[in-house]
């Protein structure tokens, strides 16, 4: 599973985890009753994120390791990389 940083028609934003956009989006939208930005398939308004981050709607509860924690502290700037683009921890 991977983490992705949605953006509601509202201009609310969260993560959700999926095996792609579309599936981040469908559970996004199942489980918040809000609409996903962008509509169409190509032109969802999810952006890949390095690692989970706060606030959640839905993560894969691995059987053997659980949840992944929430690393990313500013998911608004790691949006759409898919590693941490700080030279330094956002906790230091």
């Amino acid at each position: 599973m991977k983490a992705y940083w949605l953006t509601f028609s509202d201009g609310s934003q969260a993560c959700c985890e999926g095996q792609s956009e579309y599936d981040a989006k469908i559970i996004a939208e199942k489980l918040t009753g809000k609409t996903v930005a962008g509509g169409q398939y190509s032109e969802i308004a999810a952006k890949g994120l390095p690692y989970p981050a706060s606030p959640v709607i839905w993560q894969h509860k691995h059987p053997v390791n659980g949840v992944c924690p929430t690393f990313c502290l500013r998911p608004t700037e790691c949006a759409g990389h898919s590693s941490c683009p700080r030279n330094r921890s956002c906790c230091d």
